[in-house]
């Protein structure tokens, strides 16, 4: 990730709102903050992928469980009742193959190790940005 992350996030920044996907991706959002689940639903949607946002674990556990599927699924670590690490366990528990992204408002290596222990791909702290953003739509979109 290190130097190929760099160049990838400086030309990204050039790029800015001009890039969006050409599949069909598709996003959960898992965050019990209402404006950070808006401003990350809408960032993603800004790129062109479909986004479904939940407030709970137990909202996105109930959508994989029904048999939904997404490409990514960005799940906030504190979370009420199930938080952000059991959400992703019991969502690879039930085979999702999605790329999962924790995020936190403090970042805590404690928090990161427990996150990507239960699964996740990555562990970042808020806000979602674009040049965080963009790279991943990329890998999913190829």
């Amino acid at each position: 990730m290190g130097m190929s992350g760099g160049s990838a996030a400086g030309n990204d920044k050039s790029e800015g709102q001009r890039f969006s996907c050409k599949s069909k991706l598709t996003a959960l959002v898992v965050d019990n903050g209402g404006v950070c689940r808006a401003t990350q639903t809408a960032l993603l949607r800004s790129y062109g992928v479909e986004t479904e946002a939940v407030e709970t674990g137990e909202a996105a556990v109930e959508l994989i469980a029904s048999g939904a599927t997404f490409s990514l699924i960005i799940i906030e670590m504190l979370l009420p009742f199930m938080n952000g690490p059991e959400t992703a366990k019991q969502s690879r528990a039930m085979g999702a193959q999605s790329k999962i992204l924790g995020i936190t408002a403090f970042f805590d290596e404690r928090d990161q190790q427990e996150f990507l222990a239960a699964g996740a791909d990555n562990f970042i702290e808020k806000p979602l940005s674009p040049e965080f953003v963009i790279p991943i739509i990329r890998e999913l979109d190829n």
